[in-house]
Parts: structure tokens; C-alpha cells; sequence
């Protein structure tokens, strides 16, 4: 039997209000045409809320016809698990798998399995009595995968996992497996042989979270043999890009011009550039905003001549922005602010008294410590994963490098460890307890020591 080519995609999230996630949709449904694909499974949240099915589905009808006799399989997701009842029509080559626990459909014959979001329940708990040739069967599912992919952005309010499945538990049952819910990240593809398990990701970004250029994918299925082959395939809609960069007191300038490199280095073709300047700063936040707003208009138009298209904005969020301009995302904590809390202004003060021990013996040269970290959260789960352990029999804790974090272990029980409020100062190692390992590490990090408190 020759091999089918089919795309997947996935969280289209429709509604009335986003005109662009209509385009997004008729943009995946045009790479069908031009990329003579035989079907089209689309993995859940095809609507935002069931209800928006009622003013969309004309249009999805519409989309779906233009495309027959391709069939075009749809599964409802978390946000649309109503949307598919009632008789309701998508069109003559739409293939609905809404009925629960799952269904199944027989597609260029091919065994397609259709998993519907289902609330409180687990994958394989809906897939208990399926039996079937995995060599020759597709599961199209709105499911979380709970192993093997990381980094993953769901969408906003979703955290945690909604209907979890195990990607070995998928291969197992089938050649591959269609999935949606999962809107951006990285690793969102397992291919294994013969076997595949895939989200596409949204094909139009829902929120600032979601990242870099859509797609949908290409995946060549041979039953009996399985996945030939598979092919992110970039759609050409507009998409968020993020930059980063941190500043310290006093360094606002540096880390301003820092920033507006970045941004101008992320300008490419549909991108809409969102510039993150996040730290402590000496600044009213008035004052920071105008400067960094100004030095990434002047830095965007000195780099004018790279075209950057026209189209529809990659969100709602994004309609009243100027075109081509970089977003400014100013997320930095005053060091006024940060120095009145009260746990810190304690800190600072018994520092600028004793010292700090730092191992056995270091102290910071003056007594002097200088904020130049923003507040960065730690919970109590993530001490081990960052090597957070007790300094021999001292009272601190700390990281194995010259940029850790120190907390002092007498305050504060590792269980109850929240927000770690960073404080620099000068001096990592110097005569004492520390060994000769330590003190050379620590001179190559330009002796940047971190001390800390938990911000209660």
C-alpha cells in the first residue's frame, strides 16, 4: 500500500474577535492544497470556548469543503469538548471523533483513533479496551504527554497536565500519534523508528508565551509499515520573538544598549520583536521606560531597510503596536523599593556591620553590598536541582559557583523556601576555610559573590 501524506495541527483557538487565528487556519488549509496532502487531522481547541462554535463553524465548514475530498479529522480539546454534539455540520469530507472514551474511523485505510478530551481521566485509563494493529493505527488526541517533553507552554491558565498520557505508553499502542494541547516550546517531537509521537504547536500564537515561527506537520504514514517521514512546516504567519537582558544599579545605560542589540539581531521576516529588560534599577520607571523605548526605535531604524511584511498582528495584544517597531516588556524592581523591605534593609545592615562567611572565612571587602539581581523564585522542590546544600557545619547555604545564591540557613527552613532576593558584592573567596579549587573558580568569576535572603 503506498505511503499517505497527511498535516496536523492543532489550538486554533477560534473566535470572533481574533481575525487572525481565522487566517492562521485558512493558511494551514492552503499548505494542504499546495503541499498535496491526502488528509488533515487537527488535534483539539479547534474553538476557543464550545460556544464559539455556533458564529465559527460556517467557517470551518467552508475551510473544510475547499479541501475535498480530503477528509479532514477533528477531535474536541479542553476548550471545545461541547462544540462537536447535536448533529452539528462541518462538512461532507469532516470526519468527527467525539464520542467517548475514544472512537475510530478507517482513513485511506488507515485505523485513525480519535481521543477527545476528557476531564479527571488519564489517557490509557480512556484506552483501556483498544485493541488494534499498531503498525497501522493513528491516534488523533487532546492530551497532555507527561514524559520525554520539556519546556512546553500549554497556554495561559494551564498549567499542570490535562488528560496525561505516557509517550512510551503511546508508541506502544500506536505508528503515531496526533497530538494537540501543547502550543509552543521545545522537544514537542519524539520520532523513534518507525513511531512518532507530535505536537505541532498552535499555528497561530495565543499569547506573548508563545514563541518563535508557527507550524503544522507533515507526516508520511505507510500502514503496515508506519511514519516514513515527518516535516515541521513553517506556515509564514506573524509570531512573537523575545529578547532578554538583565540590568543592574547604576548600569542602566549598558544593559538599555544590550537589549536594543538583541532586539535588532531578532528582526526578521514576520516577526514582532518583544524586548524583556528585567533587574534592579537606580531609575524611575518612568524614566527607564523613555530611555530604553528610545534607544530601540533609534537601533530599529537604523536597520530600516530589512522589510519586515505586512499581514495581521501575531495576537490581539499586538494590534495598536506600530509596525515593525520592537514591544518593550519592562519588568525590572526599583532598588529604593527592594532596599526599604524590611528583611533586605536587615540584611544589608548586619552585612555592612559584620561581614558575611562565606565557607569558613571570606567577607565581603568593606562590609559593602550593592543590589544587582532581581528577585528570582525558588521553590523548595528546585533546592536540589540548583546543588543547594550546607556549607560544612555553617550556618549557609550556597551554590558551587561564583554566581549561587547564599542563604542563611539559620533564618529560614529549606521547606519554606519561596523568593530569594539576590544581593552582590564584591569578593567571592579570600583567606580561610575556602579551598584552592574554590578560590581559583571563584577569581575567574570575577569575584561576584550573591548573597541572599528569603523574601517571606
Amino acid at each position: 500500500m503506498s505511503s499517505v501524506r497527511w498535516l496536523q495541527t492543532s489550538d486554533v483557538h477560534l473566535r470572533a474577535d481574533r481575525p487572525e487565528r481565522r487566517h492562521a487556519l485558512e493558511t494551514v488549509f492552503a499548505a494542504a492544497e499546495e503541499h498535496r496532502v491526502d488528509a488533515i487531522a487537527i488535534a483539539g481547541d479547534l474553538f476557543d470556548r464550545s460556544s464559539d462554535a455556533v458564529g465559527e463553524r460556517a467557517f470551518v465548514r467552508e475551510c473544510i469543503e475547499a479541501v475535498a475530498p480530503r477528509p479532514v479529522v477533528l477531535v474536541p480539546g479542553n476548550h471545545d469538548v461541547d462544540a462537536y454534539g447535536g448533529g452539528t455540520d462541518f462538512g461532507a469530507n469532516a470526519i468527527v471523533l467525539a464520542r467517548r472514551p475514544w472512537s475510530r474511523a478507517i482513513v485511506h485505510g488507515i485505523d485513525v483513533v480519535g481521543l477527545p478530551y476528557q476531564h479527571g481521566r488519564t489517557a490509557a485509563q480512556c484506552l483501556v479496551d483498544l485493541d488494534g494493529d499498531t503498525r497501522s493505527s493513528i491516534l488523533v488526541a487532546h492530551a497532555t504527554v507527561t514524559d520525554g517533553l520539556a519546556a512546553a507552554f500549554a497556554g495561559e491558565g494551564e498549567e499542570g497536565a490535562y488528560m496525561p498520557a505516557s509517550a512510551s505508553d503511546l508508541m506502544r499502542r500506536f505508528a503515531w500519534s496526533a497530538l494537540g494541547h501543547i502550543h509552543g516550546g521545545r522537544n514537542l517531537v519524539r520520532r523513534v523508528g518507525d513511531r512518532l509521537v507530535a505536537y505541532p504547536g498552535s499555528p497561530v500564537a495565543t499569547s506573548r508565551k508563545e514563541t518563535g515561527p508557527r507550524c503544522a506537520l507533515l507526516v508520511d504514514f505507510e500502514p503496515g509499515r508506519g511514519v516514513l517521514a515527518h516535516e515541521p512546516l513553517a506556515l509564514g504567519v506573524p509570531f512573537w520573538e523575545r529578547v532578554e537582558t538583565d540590568c543592574a544599579p547604576g548600569a542602566e545605560d549598558q544593559a538599555i544598549e544590550r537589549l536594543a542589540a538583541l532586539a535588532t539581531a531578532a528582526r526578521r521576516p514576520g516577526a514582532r520583536v518583544l524586548a524583556r529588560l528585567s533587574g534592579v534599577s537606580l531609575l524611575a520607571e518612568a524614566d527607564l521606560r523613555a530611555r530604553a523605548t528610545d534607544a530601540l526605535s533609534r537601533a530599529w531604524s537604523a536597520t530600516a531597510g530589512v522589510a519586515v511584511p505586512d499581514g495581521p498582528a501575531a495576537s490581539g495584544e499586538a494590534r495598536d503596536v506600530p509596525e515593525g517597531r520592537p514591544i518593550l516588556e519592562l519588568q525590572t524592581t526599583s532598588y529604593e523599593t527592594l532596599v526599604r523591605s524590611p528583611i533586605v534593609a536587615e540584611f544589608v545592615e548586619r552585612t555592612q556591620r559584620r561581614g558575611v562567611e562565606v565557607g569558613g572565612g571570606a567577607e565581603i571587602p568593606g562590609g559593602v553590598v550593592d543590589v544587582a539581581a532581581r528577585g528570582v523564585g525558588l521553590a523548595a522542590t528546585e533546592v536540589g536541582q540548583h546543588r543547594l546544600g550546607l556549607q560544612r557545619e555553617r550556618p549557609a547555604e550556597r551554590l558551587d559557583r561564583g554566581d549561587g545564591v547564599v542563604v542563611a540557613a539559620e533564618l529560614v527552613a529549606p521547606a519554606d523556601l519561596r523568593a530569594v532576593v539576590a544581593l552582590a558584592g564584591r569578593g567571592l573567596v579570600g583567606p580561610g576555610g575556602a579551598d584552592r579549587g574554590q578560590r581559583e573558580e571563584g577569581e575567574q568569576a570575577d569575584g561576584l559573590l550573591h548573597e541572599a535572603m528569603i523574601a517571606r
